[in-house]
């Protein structure tokens, strides 16, 4: 029955790929990579995570069982005539990857899988049959999400009825949209500027294709068929992906004014195929699309303006797409600017748009207009909510990267991991003080090793001062792309431990956009902001001294200032603003 289902080759054939996901070992892509040398994240089954991310994953997995998000209410939202499949594709993606990564049972997700069937039409998606005269992008965007949360579901589960679906949905919906794409409107004049809020519309009709205010959401499509293509692997299905990025990269984001979380889902989309295929004009090009967007979308606090061109508002969706950009252009390039830039956007962005409700809002564009940072949607419970599930199990999976006889903490935080390094396995026990403290230290659960292994540290541009320590005792560590490296033999019972000290004080602003004169304040990698409705003016010599955790007074003066992360602990109502002032100009 299984081998039934599995997708065929032009020919009838079953790929390699197929018979590896049938046996139930390592992707092809994996093996491939390996033996490029491209580390690896630690699969989601090796590593338990503490401390804040755990509490941040627990708070958005509360709030995903919430009656909004469980059936049959789930296939009832607002949106679902103007986004067929949207919210219940997000939900089953989130779903899937927060069991995963937290060991926890999704009380709800495979009900939701067992109801997909009855609320789908007679070809197997949702929403009304496609018709290729008029091919609504809003539609297919929403079930990018669906192929996604499908895709991720079968390579957890192996499950087969998942699969079916998929593979259906694949031959029904995507297949037949091949040809069209190379079409897809992209000419900034016919599109519609200005227009669009909070849930998009459809804006117009142009040729056969009925287009969205979310600018270029087909490429959130896009995301959903290179996962299905990573499953299924048919001849038919990548061509499909090759035809929609090759669009993609013809489409001047600036100008068209392009919605910036469907370009980074694209940008995501990108990278998915670049690992499958080992195509290097990907990478590349994605290099040269997360540098636009940073020039040009990103806000002051690592967040991002919702369009291109037009800061009306954040969105945690796209905040997490580049977040995830980020950690994987590090991972395939070694370039330390992007591990800083994961960093940034995962405490100063994310953490900022999770509310105390678990769930995640937007925010005013801090530096587009003026010097504050405001809530804008307390919660965008219809989007971004789910998207957070995504974010924090990528964070989680992102905690620990590994290669034969190497392994690399990129960021640091409370966790329990056991890893295979090659030449043996390893349990290690982590504790860590950032971004409050500079310490981290790594405690030796187990071992098999034989031989020392390479440990490789994150040592981000607001670090300094490192020294490492092997059972209490100073050892040489070299300094490398943006890590302390260190060789030790990892035995039970070792530990290793690192400190360095966290620069404080004065950053330029980082986007050519904002408003001129002002600087901003950071303790680390967390931004600061001072809660005030009036602009507050600060020295430029102002010096910030400790005043608890992630707060500070800023001498002279004594002007009080914390972090902006912290609204996923704060007792806030939804109509409160929730003000910061996050830049600040020098008295003239």
């Amino acid at each position: 029955t299984i081998i039934r289902l599995m997708s065929m080759d032009d020919e009838g054939r079953m790929t390699r790929r197929e018979m590896v996901a049938l046996l139930g070992v390592a992707p092809a892509a994996t093996w491939a990579a390996a033996e490029k040398g491209v580390p690896q994240p630690v699969a989601f089954d090796s590593i338990e995570v503490a401390g804040d991310l755990s509490k941040r994953a627990g708070q958005n997995f509360d709030r995903l069982e919430a009656p909004y998000y469980a059936p049959p209410r789930v296939f009832a939202s607002e949106n679902a005539q103007k986004w067929p499949g949207d919210v219940e594709g997000r939900t089953v993606l989130a779903l899937t990857l927060l069991a995963r990564s937290t060991h926890r049972e999704a009380r709800y997700l495979d009900a939701i899988l067992e109801q997909y069937p009855g609320r789908m039409n007679e070809d197997g998606y949702f929403g009304p049959r496609l018709n290729l005269k008029a091919i609504d992008e809003q539609q297919l965007s929403g079930h990018g999400w669906v192929l996604r949360g499908l895709s991720e579901h079968v390579e957890w589960r192996r499950d087969v009825r998942s699969r079916e679906m998929l593979d259906r949905m694949v031959r029904n919906l995507a297949l037949p949209t091949r040809g069209r794409h190379s079409s897809y409107p992209i000419d900034p004049v016919a599109r519609k500027h200005g227009t669009g809020g909070a849930f998009g519309d459809i804006a117009s009709q142009i040729g056969n294709w009925k287009v969205s205010t979310d600018i270029g959401c087909d490429f959130i499509f896009l995301d959903g068929v290179t996962h299905a293509y990573k499953v299924l692997k048919t001849p038919a299905l990548k061509a499909l992906a090759d035809e929609m990025i090759a669009r993609y990269l013809e489409v001047d984001l600036v100008r068209i004014q392009a919605q910036a979380h469907a370009s980074l889902t694209g940008l995501r989309a990108l990278l998915r195929h670049y690992e499958e295929t080992g195509d290097q004009s990907l990478l590349a090009a994605a290099e040269q699309r997360f540098r636009t967007y940073r020039a040009e979308a990103m806000t002051e606090n690592y967040a991002n303006y919702n369009w291109f061109g037009r800061p009306t508002a954040t969105e945690p969706c796209a905040i997490i797409d580049s977040f995830i950009v980020a950690m994987q252009l590090w991972q395939h390039t070694g370039r330390a600017s992007y591990l800083e830039d994961a960093h940034l956007i995962y405490f100063n962005g994310l953490g900022r748009g999770q509310r105390n409700n678990g769930g995640y809002g937007t925010d005013t564009c801090a530096g587009a207009s003026d010097p504050f940072l405001k809530v804008r949607h307390y919660e965008a419970y219809w989007c971004c909510t789910m998207r957070g599930g995504e974010g924090n199990a990528r964070a989680i999976q992102y905690s620990y990267f590994s290669r034969p006889g190497e392994l690399t903490l990129p960021m640091y935080g409370d966790s329990t991991a056991t890893v295979d390094l090659g030449g043996g396995k390893v349990r290690l026990r982590q504790k860590t003080g950032y971004p409050y403290e500079g310490a981290a230290t790594l405690e030796v659960v187990s071992s098999s090793l034989r031989q020392p292994v390479a440990l490789r540290f994150a040592a981000p541009a607001w670090t300094r001062s490192h020294r490492v320590r092997v059972n209490g005792k100073e050892v040489a560590a070299q300094a490398k792309g943006g890590f302390v490296v260190v060789r030790a033999g990892l035995h039970a019972g070792d530990t290793v431990q690192l400190d360095f000290a966290l620069e404080n004080g004065w950053r330029d602003t980082i986007n050519p956009h904002s408003i001129r004169g002002y600087r901003a304040l950071f303790a680390g990698p967390l931004m600061l902001g001072c809660e005030t409705a009036t602009e507050v003016k600060l020295p430029a010599d102002a010096r910030l001294s400790p005043d608890g955790r992630g707060q500070f007074r800023a001498e002279p003066g004594g002007v009080r200032l914390t972090r902006i992360n912290d609204l996923n602990e704060l007792a806030v109502t939804e109509r409160d603003p929730c003000v910061r002032q996050v830049l600040f100009q020098p008295p003239r």
